[in-house]
Order: C-alpha cells, then sequence, then structure tokens
C-alpha cells in the first residue's frame, strides 16, 4: 500500500474491522477483545451497580468513581488502537481527524453510536455526541446528565489520541430529556463536572 494510500478510507476501515475482532472461546468461557479478557456486562447490571451504590450513600462519590474508571478504560483503549494499528505516538498532520474520526466513529464498543460533532486538533478540543448512550436512562431528575463514565471514557480516549490532557462536560443528556448525549472536551473548563 503506497503512502498516500495509507489513510484513505478503505484501508482504515479494513484496518478498524481487523481491531475489533472478538473472539468467544467457549471452552474455557473466555471472550477476547485485542486479545485481552472482556465480560459482556448487560446494561441493567451497570445500572443496578449504579443505585446500589447510590443507595449506600455514595451518591457524591459514585460520579467521581464512574469517571476515574471511564477515563483509564479510554486511554487503554486508545493506547490499544494506536499499538494495533503500528503507532508510538500519533503525528498531527492532514490525515489525523480522519484517522481520530473513524477509530471512534467505526469502532463498536456498545457505548452508544459515537459521533464527532466538532474536532480542533490545534486548540485541543471535541464536541462528541452519543446517541443511545448505554449509561443513559430517562429519570424524573431533569437538572443533572448523569453519564460519567461515558463523560471520563471520552477524556481518556481523546486525550490519548490527541496527546494532550483533556477534561470534558455533559451538556446534553438523555436522562435530563435530551435526544442524544453531547460532551464537550477541552485543555481546561470552567464548569467541570469534577468537584472534588
Amino acid at each position: 500500500m503506497a503512502s498516500v494510500d495509507r489513510y484513505s478510507s478503505d484501508s482504515l476501515r479494513r484496518l478498524l474491522g481487523s481491531l475489533s475482532s472478538v473472539t468467544f472461546k467457549d471452552e474455557d468461557g473466555q471472550i477476547e477483545y485485542f486479545g485481552q479478557k472482556v465480560v459482556i456486562l448487560r446494561r441493567d447490571a451497570f445500572q443496578l451497580m449504579k443505585s446500589e451504590l447510590a443507595a449506600r450513600n455514595a451518591g457524591g462519590t459514585i460520579s467521581l468513581i464512574l469517571g476515574i474508571v471511564g477515563r483509564r478504560v479510554g486511554g487503554e483503549e486508545a493506547k490499544a488502537f494506536k499499538s494495533q494499528a503500528g503507532f508510538q505516538e500519533l503525528s498531527v498532520n492532514a490525515s489525523t481527524p480522519d484517522l481520530i474520526r473513524r477509530a471512534v466513529e467505526d469502532t463498536n464498543m456498545g457505548y452508544g453510536k459515537m459521533l464527532i460533532r466538532e474536532l480542533g486538533i490545534s486548540a485541543k478540543t471535541a464536541i462528541i455526541s452519543v446517541r443511545n448512550c448505554f449509561e443513559a436512562e430517562k429519570s424524573a431528575r431533569r437538572d443533572a446528565s448523569g453519564c460519567f463514565f461515558t463523560l471520563g471514557y471520552l477524556e481518556g480516549l481523546f486525550s490519548e489520541l490527541i496527546g494532550s490532557q483533556l477534561r470534558g462536560v455533559e451538556t446534553n443528556c438523555v436522562g435530563k430529556g435530551d435526544e442524544s448525549c453531547i460532551f464537550e472536551l477541552g485543555p481546561t473548563f470552567e464548569k467541570s463536572q469534577w468537584k472534588l
């Protein structure tokens, strides 16, 4: 493949398709993704964990814990993608936004349908829409966002892909009655979900 064609639309789809293979090892009761053991966790089981933590008066810390865990997971998945794709460092060039867009939008981890609405490589900003977010659930509370794991996941993923520490905020949430969850990421945010 010529270096000019290296990041063509078709070659990126083939690369992402080869990276997102899941292996079921029924004889061992094991599932692997990127060669790592994984567990399929039903959405209602995840919601049950959140509810149990909240019932034990951990409501204030659950958002922090889920955000930290999500950030770590997102960062590790970006590292795995870069490793499988043969990148040590993602060099910023004309094909970088397309590569990041395809890595995020074409890889289905079950978190929901992710779409990058805006991506500013030099400004180190991104706006991501997640339709059918696994974490969002409609609630009686219309004043608070609730996708803490997803926010952390996107922070970790984009921090690793862009090469700069990003933080974010969920501006729209299905849990508040919005059509989809919207996350804005940048190097700093005055209005942050992280309250320590």
